[in-house]
């Protein structure tokens, strides 16, 4: 890897994700417009009181969680499902298929991130667990653009062996 500064560290991302869900085939999820992760933790400070004045003197985080948000402009049946929250799409016989909206309680399984970009370096994420809820958005007219579907998932810790957790990986491969 190249040390900063270094224009060699610029980055223009783009890549895919495969889902797996829980029991299922692994999938491509299509085209991503944007793809975010949200870490979040709740600060706790304590404060020593004397001297005159309150002073911060340690600080612990705690309830650590990571938030996946992927924006998708392939409208299918399956990247509904993300969202809406359904089981598997039935196959209709003119070769539609159906989903049945809020029928899941949870949608969970594996995600991966390949970075295919040509500048900068490569990002590639493994998370091996994901929750998706109903917290994103689907308009089905769209007068500006393309359709999309925006997903927001949870990565969920994962415990080893050995006891270490943590919510996935993150690999940054160096540009050719």
């Amino acid at each position: 890897m190249t040390d900063s500064p270094s224009t060699d560290n610029y980055f223009q991302g783009t890549g895919y994700a495969l889902w797996t869900p829980t029991g299922g085939a692994q999938r491509d999820l299509g085209n991503i417009v944007e793809c975010e992760l949200t870490p979040s933790q709740d600060k706790l400070e304590h404060k020593k009181t004397r001297g005159g004045s309150k002073k911060t003197d340690f600080t612990q985080y705690n309830n650590q969680a990571m938030q996946l948000r992927l924006v998708l402009d392939e409208i299918t049946a399956e990247n509904l499902q993300l969202l809406l929250m359904s089981s598997d799409p039935s196959a209709n016989t003119d070769g539609s298929k159906t989903i049945r909206l809020m029928s899941e309680s949870v949608i969970s399984g594996a995600l991966e991130f390949i970075g295919d970009n040509n500048q900068g370096q490569k990002v590639h994420g493994i998370f091996p667990s994901v929750s998706f809820g109903p917290t994103g958005s689907f308009s089905p007219i769209e007068d500006a653009d393309f359709g999309q579907i925006e997903i927001t998932g949870d990565l969920l810790a994962t415990t080893y062996t050995d006891g270490s957790s943590d919510f996935g990986t993150m690999t940054v491969t160096p540009q050719a």
